[in-house]
């Protein structure tokens, strides 16, 4: 037993190192693990920053990326546009230049019939106008004049053969002188024939020129509409965001309008009801010196006395003369409200603008093309994208001034999304000029035909645009049926 309780007291005594080492391996371990984890959670942060700073690249280049595919898909857009109207443009040309050409070829076959007409009668004069030389070379040959004068019976007969001689020398000279135009007017009628072939030539030597530059404008914008083709979603956006663009600016527009008209129209009722009042008043006194001459009448039959009827004649001559001051007044009234009625500046202003209708000029300076047509129409090419537009909208050139497209008054000068806005009324029209950087006249203003309105300004894509729209008080009217 003591053996074993000594054997005990070893292995224990052997075990309290290993124990110990253990226990500082075990806090040896601990200490790495905490260094470890705290080197993983650093590289964990700094692998976050990371992914984070990549994420945030990726976001500026996708927005970057996005940004220049809206740019050019707004570019693409107005470029279909404008080649759209050059085309519809360039078909009027050849369509025109056809027609030309067709005009000429008739006038030719005409010409040449005439000239076939003109030939035929030529002959004949010829013939006859050698038959007269060969008639007057025989009587020569056969005697003299004189002695064909001479040799008559008698005086009569002398007389007759000599006005014979004058009259057929006349007849021989009026001959040559027939055969003269005849020839003048195959001439001219061949000359004429040279000239339209001429035109002909040149004409169809344009249209070839014209369809060659049509194909050419057909691919260019067959190219772009398959590029806006392919980025169809990222087109309706942007003609989405234009549309309430354009809402926005209408509804400020007609806001305005309203005002304006109904403005005019009180100040109008207020002009009226003067006139009325004015007119009633002068009809009032007439009535009253009426009423006093017939007052003046009636005195005159009563009167009995001589100074009863000095008296009445007296008061019948004022009462007289009154009633002819009270007409001649109450004509001028009703003269000056027929005048108002038909004859106000708005009536001969509107008369004028609608007498005007497509001489109109471009209401920009400078080179100019059309790039978003009046109403509701569908893109050439692109599926399902259409556009709508109260008027009618035009790119220019840097610098390019709006300018007023007839006499007329500035209804309004107003700021909205940072451009302005210029009214002009003519009479009872309405035209509306925005997209302007700056506004160079004021409201009351008049102004002239091509009278600057101010400079436009330049848009977020770099562009010069001018929103021009009319309207007939409430009514919008296509601006491109009215400009030239």
């Amino acid at each position: 037993m003591g053996r074993n309780y000594l054997i005990l007291l070893l292995a224990f005594m052997l075990a309290l190192p290993v124990s110990a080492q253990t226990k500082k391996s075990n806090q040896k371990k601990q200490t790495t693990t905490k260094t470890v984890s705290k080197n993983n959670k650093k590289n964990d942060k700094t692998r976050l920053q990371q992914e984070k700073a990549a994420l945030s690249r990726q976001r500026k280049l996708a927005a970057k990326k996005a940004a220049e595919i809206t740019k050019s898909i707004k570019a693409n857009l107005d470029s279909v546009l404008i080649i759209d109207n050059r085309i519809s443009k360039q078909k009027a040309a050849i369509d025109s230049l056809n027609n030309e050409v067709n005009a000429l070829n008739k006038s030719i076959d005409s010409l040449a019939h005439e000239i076939e007409r003109l030939e035929k009668e030529l002959e004949i004069k010829k013939e006859r106008f050698a038959k007269a030389v060969v008639r007057m070379r025989r009587n020569r040959s056969a005697q003299e004049k004189m002695m064909f004068v001479f040799s008559a019976d008698n005086f009569s007969q002398m007389m007759r053969r000599m006005r014979y001689l004058r009259e057929y020398s006349t007849y021989q000279k009026a001959q040559g002188e027939l055969l003269r135009e005849k020839q003048e007017e195959i001439t001219v009628a061949q000359n004429k024939i040279l000239d339209a072939k001429t035109k002909v030539e040149k004409n169809l030597a344009n249209m070839r020129e014209g369809e060659r530059v049509l194909e050419n404008l057909k691919k260019s914008c067959e190219s772009k509409v398959s590029y806006l083709n392919k980025n169809l979603s990222g087109v309706q956006q942007q003609i989405s965001v234009y549309q309430k663009k354009e809402e926005a600016l209408d509804a400020e527009i007609d806001r305005i309008i309203h005002i304006e008209l109904e403005t005019a129209r009180k100040a109008e009722e207020e002009k009226r009801k003067l006139a009325e009042a004015a007119a009633k008043e002068k009809a009032k006194k007439l009535a009253e010196a009426k009423a006093k001459k017939q007052q003046a009448e009636n005195m005159t039959k009563n009167a009995k006395t001589a100074k009863e009827k000095a008296a009445a004649k007296e008061a019948l001559a004022k009462a007289t003369a009154d009633v002819k001051a009270a007409e001649a007044e109450e004509k001028v009234e009703r003269v000056k409200m027929e005048v108002w009625k038909s004859n106000t500046e708005s009536v001969k202003l509107s008369s004028k603008f609608i007498n005007n209708k497509g001489k109109l000029p471009v209401p920009i300076s400078g080179s100019y093309s059309i790039v978003g047509h009046y109403g509701k129409y569908n893109v050439s090419g692109l599926k399902n994208v259409t556009l709508k537009n109260n008027g009618i909208d035009i790119l220019g050139q840097a610098g390019c001034s709006a300018r007023a497209v007839f006499d007329g008054e500035v209804s309004a000068v107003f700021q909205y999304g940072g451009n302005y806005a210029i009214m002009l009324r003519h009479g009872s029209y309405i035209s509306v000029y925005y997209g302007l950087s700056s506004a160079d006249v004021r409201k009351g203003q008049t102004v002239k035909t091509r009278e600057n309105l101010g400079t436009i300004g330049e848009d977020t894509d770099g562009r010069y645009i001018l929103k021009f729209q009319l309207r007939k008080e409430r009514t919008r009217l296509n601006p491109e049926e009215w400009i030239r």
